[in-house]
């Protein structure tokens, strides 16, 4: 009986444990951290995790100083851009009177893409082919008065498909196989039913 009374506090205590971080926050009471993509000075009980911009995100969850989650984070630690997002500006801490900024990132041009990226770039971040896409040139940084470019992608042929990343060639993009054994049973039904007809 009393290993039940202790088993269903400990229950009831974990529970309450864990409903004391914020919403959008993991851990436990002094520890809440924002989960990674949100900010606060306060993930406790009460407090605030904030949402990066659309396409922005932060390093893994930190209370440390420059973490997510400390007494002086703001929307400067939005400072990464997502999977298949280029940066074209860094994110910039509070100075001088100027608030603070989360990075800027674009979406990567259609079929191309990245792992997400840490610092400013251009387009040719992009450097990646997406998947069903496969690469017909690399891209192109901008340098004396050339003009950046995204990695180019094709569309992989009819019936084939790609992993992301993995296609540098229409040769790479691989047969499937769920398409040609659907038009073989086709064929075949076809086939045995012209011969009974």
């Amino acid at each position: 009986m009393n290993k039940s009374l202790l088993l269903i506090a400990f229950v009831l205590f974990a529970a309450h444990v864990n409903a004391q971080c914020a919403s959008n926050a993991q851990g436990n009471v002094g520890s809440c951290m924002c989960n990674q993509g949100y900010y606060g000075v306060n993930a406790e009980n009460g407090g605030t995790c904030n949402q990066c911009p659309s396409g922005t995100t932060t390093a893994s969850p930190s209370l440390s100083a420059g973490g997510n989650t400390n007494a002086s984070a703001d929307l400067s630690v939005c400072n990464q851009c997502q999977a298949n997002y280029y940066m074209t500006a860094a994110a910039a801490a509070a100075s001088n009177g100027n608030a603070a900024t989360a990075a800027q990132c674009s979406n990567c041009p259609t079929g191309t893409g990245n792992n997400g990226v840490q610092s400013q770039g251009d387009v040719s971040q992009c450097n990646i082919c997406q998947a069903n896409y496969y690469q017909s040139a690399a891209a192109v940084a901008a340098s004396n008065g050339v003009t950046a470019s995204a990695v180019t992608c094709q569309s992989c042929p009819n019936g084939s498909t790609s992993v992301a990343g993995a296609a540098q060639q229409a040769s790479d993009c691989q047969s499937n196989q769920t398409t040609n054994s659907k038009t073989l049973l086709v064929s075949l039904s076809i086939l045995i039913l012209s011969i009974f007809v």
